[in-house]
């Protein structure tokens, strides 16, 4: 009888087992299947090759924001572009320009908007070839926000066939363009005019992060096509770095800033983010990494090739992508990049341009503090950035500012308020120090006294 009892509950806990297996095999098909390209991936699909009719196709007749702001000029990025090695690329680029503002008003089986089908004439073009003239045309227009990272092609005789397919319907797209289009104005009146390009992009750098909270638990577009876009950092506000890196192209080269995105890894995960040109260097910026906790942080803001790649890994060129397709198909949708220049100079980094250089402790550094101190004050900012030299450790440099004699940085904020109103004065119990030991940096937060009251 117990041998009985025995077999008979053997018998339920696998088929239990074997339920519940299936179960989650199911559970797992069914969520791979509602995904939608992960980050920077641009997907393909088939399509017949029956010729379609235009009169399907509604045109978009607003034009998306491409004017500079105030008396700056107007960068138009091209990277992607002058990346392309062939006459049939660098056409089905130029063409997508116009399929893009012919979109449906209905949604086909998908539930995708199309817009209207290009082909090109008398070549067969690869998906791997469609895939990189795709990627570079996002590259460069990042404020084409309503396409999908998704395309269609066919064959049709010797000559090659391609769709692309719209989150939005025509009339949808002229309501969102002039919505992107007010918010992006309403951003650029702070910058104001005869800003140098640093002050230019240290503005922009802080409404990016005051207007934009990053989007947690978000892994491909199918949990939102706005969190990976322009619209969705700059309207709605949340995004991931992806939706940050492209609202940085948009606004900085309105005002006359050379911007483009680099795709990558950071700590193991993919990422996106900047590189920008000032004053004739380039530099890497990282907006998202600067958003920490809805504090404005500012340790990626112009940095070295050699600094950022202590946590951030740049994806291959473009040139070395070609080379391994032309040995593996399989390598199709890795992640590259059209244009990474060698950034090496530090002149614009955070703490060079705007920190005070530590070294001994004299009148001189006693008067360089108390005139930042002044000078962050007036301006009623709350950082106060400071690099050390190497004539002493980190912790010597931080201990004789803040916690042994002379007690410098407490010693210069005493002094800056015998010179501030009382309006302005610093509030010396509401210092706290952020350091960098690592970069040989750290950052004072202060408040003021007025904001007791």
């Amino acid at each position: 009888m117990k041998k009985i009892v025995s077999n008979i509950l053997y018998v339920l806990f696998f088929g239990f087992t074997l339920t519940l297996l299936i179960a989650c095999i199911l559970l797992i098909f069914n969520c791979s299947g509602n995904r939608g390209p992960t980050l920077n991936d641009i997907e393909a699909v088939q399509i017949s090759d029956h010729e379609t009719n235009e009169s399907d196709y509604e045109p978009i007749d607003n034009e998306v924001y491409h004017y500079s702001a105030e008396d700056y000029q107007l960068i138009r990025i091209r990277s992607g572009y002058d990346a392309l090695d062939t006459d049939e690329k660098r056409s089905l680029y130029d063409r997508i320009d116009h399929s893009v503002f012919r979109v449906t008003n209905d949604a086909d089986e998908n539930g995708r908007f199309r817009t209207s089908r290009i082909r090109i004439a008398n070549h067969k073009m690869s998906e791997s070839e469609i895939r990189e003239v795709v990627n570079a045309y996002i590259c460069d227009k990042p404020e084409i926000f309503w396409i999908e990272n998704l395309f269609g092609y066919a064959y049709a005789d010797d000559s090659t066939l391609v769709e692309f397919y719209s989150v939005l319907s025509s009339d949808d797209c002229e309501r969102y363009i002039d919505t992107f289009n007010n918010k992006v104005d309403e951003i650029l009146s702070h910058v104001g005019k005869d800003k140098t390009e640093y002050q230019r992009e240290r503005i922009i750098h802080d409404l990016m992060i005051s207007n934009c909270s990053y989007k947690t638990g978000v892994t491909s577009t199918g949990d939102g096509w706005q969190y990976f876009s322009a619209y969705g950092a700059l309207v709605s506000g949340e995004a991931v770095c992806e939706g940050y890196s492209k609202s940085m192209q948009v606004l900085l080269t309105r005002v006359g800033i050379p911007c483009s995105t680099v795709r990558g890894e950071a700590d193991g995960v993919s990422h996106m983010w900047n590189v920008v040109k000032l004053s004739g260097e380039w530099y890497h910026l990282d907006v998202t990494w600067d958003d920490a906790d809805d504090k404005i942080n500012y340790e990626y803001l112009n940095l070295t090739t050699e600094d950022i790649t202590k946590n951030h890994t740049i994806a291959d060129s473009i040139q070395t992508m070609r080379e391994l397709l032309s040995q593996d198909e399989q390598n199709a949708l890795a992640k590259y990049n059209f244009f990474v220049p060698m950034c090496t100079s530090k002149d614009m980094n955070y703490y060079y341009a705007e920190g005070v250089l530590v070294q001994g402790f004299d009148d001189n550094l006693s008067n360089r503090l108390i005139d930042k101190l002044v000078n962050t004050a007036l301006s009623k900012e709350y950082y106060v950035p400071l690099r050390f030299g190497t004539e002493m450790t980190y912790n010597e440099y931080v201990n004789k500012l803040f916690h042994e004699s002379p007690h410098e940085f407490y010693y210069a904020i005493e002094a800056a308020n015998n010179r501030l109103d009382h309006a302005h004065k610093i509030d010396i119990n509401s210092v706290r120090v952020l350091k960098n030991e690592a970069a040989g940096t750290l950052r004072v937060r202060i408040g003021y006294l007025s904001e007791k009251e």
